[in-house]
């Protein structure tokens, strides 16, 4: 993990002004052989999206319990695949 703001911008590139809310992840997996890499990563500035998807969540979870859905135990793919309902441009 890079904490050094310095570092942050030269080496993985945040912008600086989302240094104070943002998320930078690199994911590198290899096979136990290293005959196979697989890398990934996901770049997010600033943190109002995890807010607006947190609104999302409660609403649509508002929707399961009044509709007395049977389903008891969701996660985000759900929340998604009902769309979004906070009007985010995300």
């Amino acid at each position: 993990m890079i904490r050094d703001p310095k570092q942050q911008i030269e080496m993985v590139g945040v912008i600086e002004e989302h240094l104070l809310g943002h998320a930078f992840h690199m994911y590198h997996l290899t096979s136990p052989d290293k005959i196979v890499s697989f890398e990934f990563q996901h770049n997010v500035c600033g943190r109002s999206i995890y807010a607006e998807g947190t609104v999302d969540a409660v609403l649509f979870l508002s929707k399961q319990v009044q509709s007395k859905a049977d389903k008891r135990i969701y996660n985000m793919i759900d929340v998604l695949r009902n769309g979004k309902t906070t009007g985010s441009q995300h």
